[in-house]
């Protein structure tokens, strides 16, 4: 992951100057099992030093003792893509999918069906989580795209 983005993560109080003031304090972060936390991104965010950047977050991490460099983090989703390109890649075959009726919409001028989705453990960085990725046959420029 993102050196920065890590830090950022494992000590909030270190950017509490830089949220913007929504009503609450930020002596330290609410304890509830129902409270919903995501990571936001700003035109400021854009800038690399002096220099316009309009890279998405990309980080690299591991799926089935796989390295998968070009995971493109976009909180804006509410799904987890998987091209089969990478589905072929990690060695996931065609029987290990769920089936699914899901239609992805804004993923290009037509939407993309997607094929199957899978059930996988993933690392990136210290964080180990399982997600749910929805398989797509399409061309993307990413390996994952985590929403």
């Amino acid at each position: 992951m993102h050196q920065h983005a890590v830090v950022a993560l494992k000590h909030p109080k270190l950017y509490a100057d830089k949220v913007k003031d929504m009503g609450g304090s930020t002596e330290s972060p609410p304890q509830c099992a129902s409270c919903n936390t995501a990571v936001t991104f700003t035109y400021d965010d854009l800038l690399l030093g002096s220099k316009p950047n309009n890279h998405p977050l990309l980080v690299t991490g591991y799926i089935r003792e796989q390295k998968v460099k070009c995971i493109f983090v976009d909180g804006g989703l509410i799904i987890n893509i998987m091209p089969k390109s990478t589905m072929n890649k990690l060695g996931i075959t065609m029987k290990e999918l769920s089936k699914s009726q899901t239609m992805i919409q804004g993923f290009n001028l037509k939407g993309q069906r997607a094929i199957g989705m899978i059930h996988i453990e993933m690392i990136i960085g210290d964080l180990s989580t399982s997600s749910i990725f929805h398989v797509i046959d399409a061309k993307t420029s990413y390996r994952l795209l985590l929403g």
